[in-house]
């Protein structure tokens, strides 16, 4: 049985993260899908700090599974109203060696320490194994905090299922084909024309910045009576971080020739030590207002910069 590693921790939502950790261990270069990743900061502070919301709900970014037929990848996904009635075609897709992914409600698992007999919210999941060593169990993978890898009873797994409470996460179980030989040679012709049309289309104006940075200046004085809207913003960074992080591999694994390469580093730096000093605040209760402000002012100099840097590469077919 194989353990699916977390490939990334900030950006994707269960759903999506479970993907593409999975398309990662089955070998799909997914560092080609993330042309994209650089999501335009207008939304990202419009739901993070703005809507106070998670990246759990942010669907405004490009949706992974637009481009998975370009790696010989194939959705199955039924709606299935009960785990009795699913558990033939899970056990059929575990015979063949696949995971099965499926919707549960976590306030029945008790590692999920945040909603164990708390309150109902759904989740996606992985099943990767059946035992009946010991009393019949499932084999739950699940990339939460901590990650999980171990085996829950039958009931506790079908309770889950069976009680799923909202109808946006759908009773339903999730499968993929993979065709070797497509996914051994990716159409990366279709990936490199989307980023291409996605360099084109970019339109940000960055200033989530500049807003992080007046809201840091107004608030100085006594941070602690704006803690909640605080960790809006270590939401928004921590996204930001990996999006850079994600956009990064991209140019690597296509091997772009671009002079944005360094921009790019700095700006990863960045935004990864803005969401560390703002975390500092939660453990220490201190922050340090000039570095963070000093850190946005250099993001909102550098990122406009580059993205013009990117469309006039490609106007003039450097990249």
């Amino acid at each position: 049985m194989k353990i699916i590693p977390r490939y990334d921790e900030d950006f994707f939502n269960c759903v999506e993260s479970h993907y593409v950790s999975y398309w990662k261990a089955e070998g799909i270069p997914v560092e080609y899908m993330f042309y994209g990743a650089l999501e335009d900061t207008g939304n990202v502070y419009e739901h993070f700090v703005a809507k106070r919301d998670n990246r759990w709900l942010f669907h405004d970014k490009k949706h992974v599974l637009d481009d998975i037929h370009h790696f010989g990848l194939t959705l199955r996904q039924e709606r299935i109203e009960t785990f009795q009635e699913a558990e033939p075609k899970i056990i059929e897709a575990l015979d063949e060696g696949k995971i099965v992914f499926f919707f549960i409600d976590g306030y029945y698992f008790k590692h999920r320490t945040f909603t164990y007999l708390q309150k109902h919210e759904p989740h996606c999941m992985m099943i990767s194994q059946l035992s009946h060593e010991g009393g019949k169990k499932w084999f739950i993978q699940d990339h939460s905090q901590p990650d999980f890898f171990d085996y829950y009873p039958h009931e506790t797994v079908e309770k889950a299922y069976d009680d799923n409470p909202t109808e946006q996460f759908v009773k339903e179980i999730m499968i993929f084909d993979i065709d070797r030989e497509r996914a051994a040679n990716p159409e990366l012709d279709q990936i490199k024309a989307k980023f291409e049309l996605w360099v084109h289309e970019c339109r940000d104006d960055f200033k989530i910045y500049q807003q992080t940075i007046d809201f840091l200046e107004v608030n100085r004085e006594d941070i602690s009576k704006v803690e909640e809207e605080l960790e809006a913003y270590q939401n928004a960074f921590f996204f930001l971080y990996s999006s850079r992080l994600l956009f990064s591999r991209f140019l690597d694994v296509m091997n772009i020739e671009t002079s944005i390469r360094e921009s790019l580093n700095e700006s990863i730096q960045l935004t990864d030590r803005i969401r560390k000093l703002i975390t500092n605040y939660k453990i220490l209760g201190k922050i340090s207002v000039p570095k963070i402000t000093e850190a946005c002012g250099k993001l909102y100099e550098i990122e406009p910069k580059m993205i013009q840097t990117l469309k006039e590469e490609l106007l003039a077919q450097k990249i």
